[in-house]
């Protein structure tokens, strides 16, 4: 029962002078708010950061299909010239071993391997255009949102943007 009344007590006591001031400091005011060029200059930043890093990747992934088609091309080219070593043992790379396998299947194989990594890279660099269209509109929307727009300017030198 006690602790029930002091808590009651302690409810009802007026609020110490320095509360209020910390609930006047935590209310947002008008300068706090980011302004709507704000706003749209983070968005459009965040899109050419997003179209920048998709086209890093995919110019990795391109990288890696051509790496992977000349190998396969190469490799083909020394298999069929062993057409005079009929009793070669060819084997087939499995993870860190090593099959047996026929000529004519590891030939096949590889042809499928370059026929399947130039088609990636077809796609790919389709792909490629339209990204590099997104950039550069992204690029562009940019500066146009930064020329002639002191204010924006302003704001985003005191919020340590620029």
């Amino acid at each position: 029962a006690r602790e029930s009344t002091a808590r009651s007590q302690r409810a009802a006591e007026p609020r110490a002078p320095h509360s209020r001031a910390r609930d006047a400091m935590s209310a947002p005011d008008a300068l706090d708010l980011p302004s709507d060029g704000f706003k749209q200059f983070v968005e459009l930043q965040a899109k050419y950061a997003e179209s920048a890093s998709a086209m890093k990747s995919l110019r990795q992934r391109v990288q890696q299909r051509e790496h992977d088609r000349a190998r396969a091309t190469l490799t083909t080219r020394e298999l069929t010239a062993l057409d005079d070593c009929e009793g070669a043992r060819l084997f087939k790379p499995l993870g860190r071993s090593f099959v047996l396998e026929d000529k004519g299947a590891l030939v096949e194989a590889l042809e499928a391997t370059s026929a399947a990594a130039t088609e990636e890279i077809e796609k790919a660099m389709a792909r490629r255009e339209h990204l590099s269209k997104a950039l550069s509109d992204a690029e562009t929307n940019l500066r146009e949102l930064m020329n002639g727009n002191e204010a924006l300017a302003k704001e985003l030198q005191a919020r340590g943007v620029i």
